[in-house]
């Protein structure tokens, strides 16, 4: 049955709202999709309250949760079914109204509820979540093309996390500081994150080693962190998913994550990927398909004009939340006593570039065959700006040689190093910390 609006006082905002909100007028149906435990339905709860903060009567807006299976049940016995259980709840099925419907993928036939309110009842608003983008690719097909507005809602960035810490001193600050506002005609004695690097850095480390997940954020204990995303990855990676896929080889499929763990940024050699976790081709490929559209690893591109010069076909595999990576490998030790911390810090800033791409703007890698390299390139329009991942002690700007070669080949915007702790600027390249990405 649908939930009395009760919305839980302790919400944190969510930077993509501002976003989803300029489609909360119109007749599109907005769909969000991401992870178990990413914070969707507290991303429904804020549209609820900004319903409501507008003057929408609290008896319009209306919430259900699909893995009740009562629920269930009314939506799949069809939208007249559906209609007139609205009409026995006392819904004015006339007037405007606001469905949020949790766990859509759930539905037998998901995209032909939808399309039929969508086409017959325009006077019914949908919001929408689902866990899993191949399920609902599955049954949504194309037959909601035009009528659905779709948002991807990941792990908290590092802005977010810093919201849940309620830091807001540092939060204004970082606004300030990040690549995507700072130039360089910025004075770096003035730049505002500089005078809490110490509490920055502190804040970064805890992000680094357990991630974003909200309730990840929220719990102060170490030993409860690690038991909360050991629940996320044994329930949504080796149950969901396994559901999901009909993964026949759980040992091979488990390898696979754990060798992607462990050369996390590297390009993917496909053959050596097959030998080492003994898989055909077909199969590593369907699995990596699957493992990206589950919200478990996103796949990076090759930026290249000149495939002579330039490596045009391997890409590079991170993990969508360092947390999540973390307990595939069973290391949760400090930044510095960790081996792998470069590829570390290289999977969470891609990561947050990720989750702060404007509209159009793609992330790629840029790498030579004579194996010069940029670690990520943002693309938008005719915008081009290289991004280099330094996590050392600088003392000095020092441009890195990739980027050089890489503004020497192409007219792009100044480029950015990410190091541990300096701030600066050399010709066309600002430097600053790794948490100001």
């Amino acid at each position: 049955m649908p939930k009395l609006i009760d919305i839980p006082e302790n919400l944190f905002p969510r930077k993509i709202l501002s976003e989803i909100t300029q489609y909360i007028d119109g007749p599109e149906i907005i769909l969000l999709v991401g992870a178990r435990q990413v914070g969707k339905t507290s991303v429904l709860y804020l549209l609820m309250d900004e319903f409501i903060n507008r003057g929408t009567p609290e008896k319009s807006i209306l919430y259900f949760d699909l893995e009740d299976l009562n629920v269930l049940d009314i939506f799949n016995s069809g939208v007249k079914g559906f209609i007139s259980y609205l009409s026995a709840l006392g819904s004015d099925i006339k007037g405007r109204l606001y469905i949020f419907v949790d766990e859509i993928q759930y539905m037998d036939n998901p995209a032909n509820f939808l399309k039929l309110i969508a086409d017959h009842h325009k006077n019914l608003k949908l919001v929408v979540s689902g866990s899993s983008t191949l399920e609902i690719r599955q049954k949504f097909k194309d037959s909601l093309a035009g009528r659905k507005v779709v948002f991807e809602i990941y792990p908290l960035d590092f802005y977010e996390f810093l919201v849940f810490k309620k830091e807001k001193q540092l939060c204004d600050a970082l606004l300030k500081s990040d690549i995507r506002h700072i130039t360089q005609k910025a004075e770096a004695a003035n730049i505002p994150a500089r005078f809490f690097i110490d509490d920055m850095a502190r804040y970064f480390n805890e992000y680094l080693i357990f991630g974003g997940y909200p309730r990840i954020v929220i719990e102060a204990g170490h030993d409860k962190k690690v038991a909360y995303l050991m629940d996320i990855y044994t329930s949504y990676v080796k149950k969901d998913i396994k559901d999901i896929m009909r993964i026949d080889n759980v040992t091979a499929f488990n390898n696979l994550l754990k060798a992607l763990a462990l050369q996390t940024g590297s390009l993917v050699n496909f053959t050596e990927l097959c030998g080492a976790v003994k898989l055909a081709r077909e199969t590593l490929e369907r699995y990596l398909f699957l493992l990206e559209n589950t919200f478990i690893i996103k796949t990076v591109t090759p930026f290249s004009s000149n495939p002579r010069k330039e490596i045009s076909k391997m890409s590079k595999v991170y993990f969508v939340d360092t947390g999540l990576r973390n307990i595939v490998i069973r290391n949760f030790n400090n930044p510095d006593e960790r081996s792998d911390i470069g590829a570390l810090v290289e999977n969470c800033v891609c990561c947050n570039l990720i989750k702060n791409l404007a509209p159009l703007e793609e992330i790629h890698f840029w790498r030579t065959l004579a194996k010069n390299e940029v670690d990520f390139v943002l693309v938008k329009g005719e915008k081009i700006r290289p991004v280099e991942v330094k996590y050392t002690a600088f003392k000095s700007s020092r441009v890195p040689l990739g980027i050089r070669y890489f503004q020497k080949d192409y007219e792009s915007d100044e480029g950015a190093v990410l190091t541990k702790d300096y701030f600066g600027k050399a010709e066309r390249t600002t430097f600053l910390p790794v948490w100001l990405c």
